[in-house]
């Protein structure tokens, strides 16, 4: 259709929101591929909700491709303005020329303390760039791996295609991670 929903991804400024899609074979994305700079867009929003608690901790965000855009926002808006919480960031995508935002969100974890990112690549085989580095998809043992004692006191935060949150959200379960400590967003047709 003439709509589509997007995350933002970030500011560029004060007057300016930051956008990002994957560029897939649809009549939509082709038009905004091929849209001439300076085009008009009307936007509308905000739709939800899917923000930081308003109680700092411990916050374990988890992202399929894409998916990374919310949470690079709030990793940003985090460190910009040294909100008091513990962000850590699982990223999963197949190689690492299709991972979005990558060089930066590694940068970021050197900027900012109470920042981690964890990417991790599932389909190297496909992949020229050379890759040091976790190759699981997120499953319950990726998590089980990766998740410290106090999973229970961090609050969860998972975004993507819909099959990618659906499986994250189950592997967090069989991993004992309380539902009310679950936000997820599923991002439909990009």
């Amino acid at each position: 259709g003439a709509q589509h929903a997007f995350t933002i991804a970030g500011t560029a400024g004060a007057d300016a929101v930051q956008i990002a899609t994957r560029i897939r074979d649809s009549v939509w994305k082709r038009n905004l591929l091929e849209m001439p700079l300076g085009s008009k867009l009307e936007a509308d929003g905000p739709w939800g909700e899917f923000t930081l608690p308003a109680t700092p901790g411990d916050i374990v965000m988890l992202a399929g491709g894409i998916g990374i855009t919310p949470f690079r926002a709030i990793a940003q808006d985090a460190t910009a303005r040294s909100l008091p919480y513990d962000l850590s960031l699982i990223h999963s995508n197949r190689t690492p020329e299709e991972t979005p935002f990558l060089a930066e969100l590694r940068r970021w974890t050197t900027a900012n303390h109470r920042f981690t990112y964890l990417p991790t690549m599932t389909r190297m085989q496909e992949s020229h760039a050379p890759w040091v580095g976790e190759r699981r998809r997120i499953d319950a043992a990726f998590l089980d791996d990766v998740l410290d004692d106090h999973r229970n006191e961090a609050r969860y935060m998972v975004a993507g295609p819909g099959a990618f949150v659906t499986a994250v959200v189950a592997a967090l379960g069989a991993v004992g991670v309380s539902p009310d400590r679950i936000a997820s967003e599923e991002f439909p047709g990009y």
